[in-house]
């Protein structure tokens, strides 16, 4: 009878086992699965955000035609860098830093995680518009091109300017431009 009492106990125990065995697994691909649906979210979060500030940054470039100074004074906290190119007259360039809340700072980058950058700048309308051959019309004069970057820089400590070039930090990028027609002879 003692042998029997303990072969139920033992077949107890086993089942016991089995049965905890599968629950620590179950936790254990329940819990990956919350883990990466968190990381799914935030990156999903950070892409809407960086969709908006795309979408900001083009309206405003729309609304002002182009023009470096009314972009710039819709934004007085951003970090402005303008020059003068010879050969295709005033570019500007415009960065904005945000915290991981995508919160501005301003012209700071201390704690920032994501920056937003627009460089504006002229070019001929043939090249800027030579994709459109439906009409048969060849746009002569200039036209105003912005380039809209939006980018991770989370963990960078020192040299921002360079962040733009790399891929792996990009977010979403978009262009935009504005027909400013011919120059006054």
């Amino acid at each position: 009878m003692d042998r029997q009492h303990n072969s139920k106990l033992s077949l107890f125990l086993m089942e016991l086992i089995v049965a905890i065995m599968f629950f620590s697994l179950s936790a254990a691909v329940c819990v990956r699965l919350f883990t990466s649906a968190h990381l799914l979210a935030e990156k999903t979060e950070g892409l809407s955000n960086a969709v908006i500030w795309s979408q900001n940054l083009s309206e405003a470039f729309a609304g002002s035609r182009g023009n470096f100074e009314a972009i710039s004074a819709l934004y007085p906290n951003a970090y402005v860098v303008t020059e003068t190119n010879e050969q295709q007259g005033k570019e500007g360039a415009l960065i904005m830093f945000f915290d991981k809340d995508w919160e501005p700072l301003g012209s700071n980058p201390q704690g920032a995680v994501y920056e937003a950058y627009i460089h504006i700048h002229e070019e001929d309308a043939a090249k800027v518009y030579s994709d459109v051959t439906d009409y048969g019309v060849t746009p002569e004069g200039k036209a105003l091109v912005g380039n809209i970057l939006i980018l991770n820089v989370d963990g960078v400590s020192e040299d921002y300017s360079q962040v733009i070039y790399d891929e792996n930090r990009l977010i979403l990028s978009n262009c935009v431009d504005v027909y400013t027609g011919k120059e006054a002879n």
